[in-house]
């Protein structure tokens, strides 16, 4: 395999710009986060590491927990030991890791549509803003998408026969184990891949992954947990404008001495109230929260129009936005000249999107982070668009 990435820099012009833009950005990237320095932004994940770094076994302030799943923590833990200063190696891993998801990237896409789109698409994802800023974050989405890629290339990898397929299985459901969310997207391109004759394959994969945490889960909080515990809490989240001001002060109260386990003992029946009694209002705040995960969230509203917003966020969303809608057609327009295999790979791109954007719909949609776990996928979605444009040439000679 190694091979194919020194034939590729010595044939491909295009394969080497990739790498040299790419190294660059990481240069740079590396010397403002130790030069400046920028200090990264760290939450609950390092806060974990250094529980399990200190002894503590994985837990935060009360208690164990299992408010976040274990892949991302367990990737702090050893740096967590450096206390503040492994925050900045942390970080400076997770700037090469962003730098082998280029590179992976690349290649997955030539390999899916072609060099031709390979080059526009790469440059994109390199050029994100978010992308370019998210490794200096301490947050798992900074270590998800590195492996969704990976899990990506050896996929595509397998299918032409030149690795195991046992290596993308394991890569994918290690994904899936690091943002659960993504479980139903990880599973049908597992079986986009593998087909269904290797479901045993599948399962066992599966198992070896997320038994450990499961088993663990049992054993502590005697509940079946196998992905993290906070189910009822995200819908709460949501529901915060609209809950009793005595059940709030309540709920913050309890936070101050139970773990989220316990906690999700106290969230649960004030949503199936809040459902029961105000299902209306459920929906149209589920709308609204719908606009925020396709747009900005509600608690960036002062910054709506800061330049810094306006460059990361709202053009990206606008123009990618856009890209889908037009995708979307062409994916399941009849006449299409995408390969049905390719249209099946899209189709199931497009529905992680909508599942996605569902669930947060569904319950929170606060963060700017939640959409980022799958916005890189709808650059891939731009390939119809990119493969329309010698028959809308075609279709516009005819008109002059």
């Amino acid at each position: 395999m190694i091979s194919t990435f020194f034939h590729d820099w010595k044939d491909s012009s295009q394969f080497r710009l990739i790498i040299c833009l790419s190294a660059c950005i990481l240069i740079i990237k590396l010397i403002l986060l130790f030069g400046i320095p920028i200090n990264p932004h760290a939450i609950e994940d390092w806060y974990i590491a250094q529980h399990i770094a200190d002894g503590n076994g994985y837990s935060l302030s009360h208690g164990p927990t299992a408010l976040k799943t274990p892949v991302y923590p367990l990737f702090l833990t050893p740096w967590a030991i450096f206390g503040n200063d492994g925050k900045f190696i942390a970080s400076a891993l997770q700037h090469i890791l962003w730098f082998c998801a280029i590179v992976l990237f690349y290649k997955a896409v030539t390999i899916r549509f072609g060099t031709t789109f390979a080059f526009p698409a790469t440059v994109l994802f390199t050029l994100h803003p978010a992308y370019l800023y998210y490794p200096f974050v301490l947050e798992s989405t900074s270590i998800t998408i590195p492996l969704f890629i990976c899990f990506w290339y050896f996929s595509e990898m397998s299918r032409v026969g030149r690795i195991h397929m046992l290596i993308p299985m394991f890569i994918g459901w290690l994904t899936a184990l690091s943002q659960p969310i993504l479980i139903p997207g990880i599973i049908a391109l597992q079986f986009f891949y593998v087909g269904r004759g290797k479901i045993i394959s599948l399962l066992l994969t599966a198992i070896v992954i997320f038994a450990p945490w499961t088993i663990r889960n049992a054993m502590t909080f005697e509940s079946f947990i196998p992905s993290k515990s906070p189910m009822w809490m995200n819908l709460y989240e949501g529901m915060q404008n609209d809950v009793h001001a005595r059940e709030k002060a309540r709920i913050e109260s309890a936070r101050s001495i139970m773990n989220d386990v316990q906690m999700e003992k106290l969230y649960k029946p004030i949503v199936i109230r809040q459902l029961r009694e105000h299902f209306p209002l459920y929906i149209e705040r589920s709308l609204h929260r719908c606009t925020e995960f396709w747009m900005i969230p509600d608690r960036y509203h002062n910054e709506m129009w800061s330049p810094a917003l306006i460059l990361a966020r709202i053009l990206p969303q606008v123009i990618l936005g856009i890209g889908l809608l037009f995708s979307f057609v062409l994916v399941f327009s009849k006449d299409s000249t995408i390969s049905t295999e390719n249209q099946q790979f899209l189709r199931l791109l497009m529905w992680t999107i909508l599942y996605v954007s569902c669930v947060y719909s569904l319950t929170q949609a606060s963060n700017i982070r939640f959409k980022l776990d799958v916005e890189w996928l709808q650059i891939l979605l731009l390939f119809p668009i990119f493969q329309a444009f010698p028959r809308l040439q075609r279709y516009m000679g005819t008109m002059v």
